[in-house]
Parts: C-alpha cells; sequence; structure tokens
C-alpha cells in the first residue's frame, strides 16, 4: 500500500500485482461486494485457472466500454485457457454523460486510472505514481478505513453503528443516483462494448454475467433510468451463450447485508460470494 500526503492510495494495489488468469470486473459493488479468497477456495481442485483477482473500480473510473475493455485485457494473463469471468453489471456501466459523444471518443473515464496506464502489473509502479497520485483526491472516493488487499477486494471497516446512520447513508446514495438519472443516458457503444468483453474474455475461459443485488428502492431507481436493462443483458447473455445471473430476481433474491442500500458489508459480501459460487458452478462445465 503506498502511502501519499498522509492519505491512503485504494488504486495502487490493482496496477502492482501480476496478471491473473481469472477475474472480476466492474464497478464500486463488485469491487466490495465479490469476495476473490472466497472464490479461490470454493473452485479449488476443479480445473479453473486461479487464482481470482478483482479488477473493479468505481463508476467513475471503469464504466464498460472500449477503454475499460482495453485495460482489462492488458491486465489478464493472456495464456489462461480455464479460466472464470465475472462481469458485475449494473445501468450506470453503460450510462455516459448527456455531453459527451462516444461515437467520437468523448468518455468521461479517460483521464484517469486504469486508462491512463501502460503498465498494470509491476512493482512497484512508478508510472502510476508519477500519473495519477496527484490527479487523483482518494480520500474523497472512499472513508479512509478502508482496505485494499491484494486479490483487488475493497473491505470497507467503518460500518454504520445504528439504524439512523445508515438511513443517513442510504439517503446520500439516493442522492448520487438521483444526480446520475439527470446526468447520465444510456450509450449503445457501451452495450456494444459490453458484447465485445464477453466475446474477448470467452476466449480465455468461462463468463458469467451477473447483477448483484441492491435495496428495491433502488432498483426501482435503477429500472426507471433503464428499464430495458434486464431485457439488454439477457439479450447479450443468449447472444454470447453465458449465463445471467439476477440476484434482483424472486428466485435468486435475498437479503442480503449492505451498508448504504447498495453495497455489501463484509459479511453480506462473503455471502453473497458463496451463493454467486455456488450458481456458477451449478452452470460450469465439467
Amino acid at each position: 500500500m503506498v502511502k501519499f500526503g498522509g492519505s491512503i492510495d485504494y488504486f495502487y494495489v490493482k496496477f502492482t500485482t501480476p496478471k491473473p488468469k481469472s477475474m472480476i470486473v466492474g464497478d464500486s459493488r463488485s469491487m466490495q461486494g465479490i469476495q476473490p479468497r472466497v472464490m479461490n477456495a470454493k473452485f479449488n481442485d476443479l480445473g479453473i485457472e486461479l487464482p481470482v483477482f478483482n479488477y473493479s473500480f468505481t463508476i467513475a473510473q471503469a464504466p464498460i466500454g472500449p477503454l475499460y475493455n482495453k485495460s482489462i485485457m492488458k491486465k489478464l494473463d493472456t495464456s489462461s485457457e480455464n479460466g472464470v469471468f465475472v462481469i458485475s453489471m449494473t445501468p450506470w456501466m453503460l450510462a455516459s454523460e448527456k455531453g459527451n459523444n462516444n461515437k467520437k471518443g468523448e468518455f468521461r473515464e479517460a483521464k484517469g486510472p486504469p486508462h491512463n496506464m501502460n503498465f498494470v502489473d509491476v512493482n512497484p509502479n512508478y508510472e502510476y505514481l508519477f500519473k495519477n497520485l496527484n490527479y487523483f483526491h482518494f480520500k474523497s472516493l472512499f472513508r479512509q478505513s478502508s482496505t485494499m488487499h491484494e486479490d483487488g477486494w475493497l473491505e470497507e471497516n467503518n460500518l454504520p453503528d445504528s439504524p439512523e446512520v445508515f438511513k443517513n447513508w442510504k439517503k446520500n446514495q439516493a442522492k448520487l443516483f438521483e444526480k446520475m438519472m439527470h446526468d447520465y443516458t444510456i450509450s449503445d457503444l457501451r452495450l456494444q462494448s459490453l458484447h465485445d468483453l464477453i466475446k474477448d474474455l470467452k476466449q480465455h475461459g468461462d463468463v458469467f454475467l451477473v447483477r448483484m443485488p441492491i435495496d428495491k428502492d433502488f432498483l426501482e431507481m435503477e429500472n426507471t433510468f433503464y428499464s430495458d436493462f434486464d431485457k439488454d443483458m439477457k439479450e447479450a447473455a443468449a447472444a454470447n451463450e453465458i449465463p445471467y445471473l439476477d440476484f434482483n430476481t424472486e428466485k435468486n433474491y435475498r437479503n442480503f447485508k449492505t451498508y448504504d442500500g447498495h453495497h455489501l458489508d463484509k459479511k453480506g459480501g462473503l455471502d453473497f460470494t458463496n451463493k454467486l459460487c455456488d450458481l456458477i458452478l451449478e452452470d460450469y462445465p465439467r
């Protein structure tokens, strides 16, 4: 872990670890909610190329698109032939700011990591230190009690200590959702990039498209913003012959514990990752 100016950098680890043969990709939900150590234990001795690495970021850094796709493939050990890949999708992963023309190469994420990184697996990573520590105010992205593990999982240690705190944190997240609903629009180019990513990863193993569980009121907001999201995910999965695991359906939904309504806490993430692995193993060819 690198310390700079008294604050902790949560992304540096992502660019100093070896190239993995199995990966989790997505936004902050999967970065905090899917625990590679659980997957490694569950998938051990099954012929899957391990360990799994969590190459998720936040929605500001890594919506699906040609830039994130390029970084994922740069991070991946492309000698992998029997990896397992989890693509965690939310409507926001396919959204662009209304002022950006994606077809002209305008992307909100372009200037920051991981997209400005040529080297994603060297330690120490001087390119990262030079390019990003002055650019990002990491202290404002997460609470200081967060810990980024070497497998790419961000552990949040500062959890609400009362129902009132939980309500306040959830209220703040709802405001962010409302702002994104106003500022963002769905991008056809990002949706095509999802198909491209699935095709690329399928060359190296088995791919699973996942929608993680969130509180029902947040789910309603997302479905209002992108009413065809589940239809588009099902079509993407069917077109590429992969499973789509939606944990907000009546069949799969459980009240996995969050700390703000849509980020799983450590216990909720442990339970969720175990359940996710069980469903993956039901589909995994053996």
